[in-house]
Order: C-alpha cells, then structure tokens, then sequence
C-alpha cells in the first residue's frame, strides 16, 4: 500500500531499519469537545500520519488514517489514492488544533 511512495529499490521495513520513517500522533485530539458555528457542528480528527524522509532530505507524508482506531470505518488514504488531498488538509487542520492546544 504505501511501497510505490518510497520508490523502487527499498521497503517499508528497509525504511523502517534506517529510521526514515516518522509517525505524527494527533491523540491528543481524540474526544475533543467542539462547538458549533451558525448551528452547524463542528468537528477535529485525531489522525495518524505516516511520514518518509527521502534521499533527498524531504519530508513526506506515505499514509494517513483519520482516526486513531483502525477498521473499515476507518481507511487508510495514500498518495494518488481516492480523498489523498482531503486527509491531507485534515492532518492540517489537526496541527493547526494540536498547536493552539500547547501554546
């Protein structure tokens, strides 16, 4: 699932070995009470993002879940995968919360 994101010549437990691969934890979120905007509920993901460093020194995201439980209500999105973009600009939106929490 996520090997055609690191290319061709290693894998994820190769990655894995040398330390190139991070996790982002977003816990912290998980259960957080929210409010509502203009009657509208408002909503955070606590998500789990999977990030490779490249050999050329980038840091990249290889995998997302936007929960922190796994099961089928619960995929995991990949690069050029259906709703990629979207899990994306949720994991923002789960830093952007994360860091107002802590600072």
């Amino acid at each position: 699932m996520v090997a055609p994101s690191l290319g061709t010549g290693t894998s994820l437990q190769r990655e894995m070995e040398a330390g190139r691969l991070f996790l982002a934890d977003y816990a912290l979120l998980e259960g957080l009470p929210t409010g509502t905007i203009g009657g509208h509920p408002q909503f955070v993901a606590a998500p789990l993002c999977l990030l490779w460093l490249s050999p050329r020194g980038r840091l990249l995201p290889v995998a997302i879940q936007l929960s922190q439980r796994p099961g089928p209500g619960s995929p995991i999105f990949v690069p050029g995968g259906s709703g990629w973009a979207l899990a994306k600009l949720w994991v923002r939106g789960a830093h952007f919360v994360l860091h107002e929490m802590v600072t």
